[in-house]
């Protein structure tokens, strides 16, 4: 079980400076890794004639141990700072690392290389600077964690990471600052499947998709990240999700903050495929349309959706919480809207249907328009606990708490049980006694 701390709380977004309340920590389980051998890397090592088996005779490039490595192994990588790129033979792309195998690649870890990694303390970075991508992954299952992934620039998909027909499991990374010049700022998944847990997906930009791009029923979980003050251009500037219907894609228990969509979906986009979105918080996303989430579909290609204990909070007066355009059905039930120009707008009820249970909307503009059935409507003020310091638990006083229906959802977004009371609370939080510890400042 690996065990990683997610800031539930931004509290304050200055240039270059995050502030982030730490008061959850979420566990997620690490599928099971194929057992293997070790190979070492450290800036001081030695690529040379060199297996990378010895600890105190480590490899220099990440690449070659991935080149010698054999399926199962574990590429454990010391701190430091790694910006060696290669072109990969056959499809021309300029990477700091191609991973064809299913082996573990590890960061964090001191000269000695002992267990566990900290890359809190042995910061682990992969720096293409913006000579290529980061990470180029292709046709196998590997795990990649605990690095810094920076520098990155796709001249068109993936800045950071880009992945094809794999099955990586991509998990407790900073992935910053990366550019894609067309989708996919931080990560780029075509076909395949990916598992995406517990990274901090900041400061990423891209046309389409500032920070992940899922596409061609790429079957993704996307769980326990921090996605915030991506850019996109056009659309999806936290996560954008397309074609083609195969799989549908599970988004829970993530911080979607302060993301810029463009035109479309400053959180979230989900056009012409499917999703279920599960115990997410949706603070102070920006897009013309659809500031919290852009929904649209095609008649070959219809989205289907369902929204449980989520909560989504704008600035008052702009924006809309849910945009849902053609083609479109979703299912809501045990979320809440607060804070926007319009709480759910359907705009093609002709073709889109919008089941609205069990929903708190608050302090907006309009809470929602024609083409939506809302039913069970909760009345009242969420109370969340101190909003203008990023602080969206619930107070005892909220209107949220039991005031939902059982939907299934075991536990909320920190991932303690629900429900507490009588009834399941509405929203990403189930409220209860906790104690904050106190204010971390983290640079980015």
């Amino acid at each position: 079980m690996m065990k990683k701390r997610l800031s539930y709380c931004t509290l304050a977004l200055l240039p270059g400076v995050l502030l982030i309340v730490v008061s959850v920590w979420l566990n997620v389980a690490t599928p099971a890794r194929a057992n293997g051998g070790t190979r070492h890397v450290a800036p001081t090592g030695n690529d040379s004639s060199n297996d990378c088996t010895t600890p105190g005779s480590p490899c220099a490039t990440i690449q070659h141990a991935v080149d010698v490595a054999v399926q199962g192994d574990t590429i454990k990588v010391a701190a430091g700072v790694y910006t060696d790129t290669h072109t990969v033979p056959g499809v021309g792309y300029v990477v700091v690392v191609e991973l064809t195998k299913t082996v573990t690649l590890r960061g964090g870890y001191d000269a000695s290389f002992s267990d566990p990694s900290d890359p809190e303390v042995n910061e682990t970075v992969l720096d293409a600077e913006r000579a290529g991508r980061v990470l180029y992954i292709s046709g196998a299952g590997p795990t990649i964690e605990n690095f810094t992934i920076t520098g990155g620039h796709g001249p068109y998909s993936g800045g950071g990471i880009y992945v094809t027909g794999a099955s990586p499991t991509i998990s407790g990374n900073l992935i910053v600052d990366n550019i894609a010049d067309g989708d996919g700022g931080a990560i780029f998944v075509n076909r395949g499947s990916a598992q995406i847990l517990n990274n901090s997906i900041i400061s990423n930009t891209a046309t389409w998709a500032g920070g992940l791009r899922i596409i061609n029923d790429a079957d993704v979980v996307i769980t326990g990240n921090e996605i915030v003050s991506n850019v996109a251009q056009i659309s999806g500037g936290g996560i954008d999700l397309g074609c083609c219907g195969g799989v549908t894609p599970l988004i829970e228990r993530n911080l979607i903050a302060h993301n810029d969509g463009g035109s479309r979906g400053g959180g979230l986009r989900v056009a012409h495929t499917h999703a279920e979105v599960v115990n997410n918080l949706f603070v102070h996303n920006e897009a013309t349309k659809g500031a919290g989430t852009y929904l649209e579909g095609t008649l070959s290609h219809p989205v289907s959706t369902t929204w449980l204990h989520n909560t989504l909070v704008g600035s008052p007066g702009e924006g809309e919480a849910l945009w849902v355009a053609e083609y479109v059905s979703a299912t809501l039930v045990n979320n809440i809207a607060s804070s926007f120009l319009t709480g759910i707008t359907n705009t093609v009820p002709a073709s889109s249907t919008v089941e609205a249970n069990y929903t708190l909307f608050h302090n907006n503009g309009t809470d929602y328009g024609s083409g939506v059935s809302n039913n069970n409507e909760v009345s009242g003020d969420p109370d969340f606990v101190a909003p203008g310091e990023g602080d969206y638990h619930l107070r005892p006083s909220s209107a949220a708490i039991d005031a939902g229906v059982d939907a299934g959802v075991p536990v909320d977004m920190e991932g303690e049980p629900r429900p507490m009371g009588p009834a399941p609370d509405v929203g990403a939080d189930e409220a209860r006694l906790r104690i904050h510890v106190p204010l971390v400042l983290k640079r980015y």
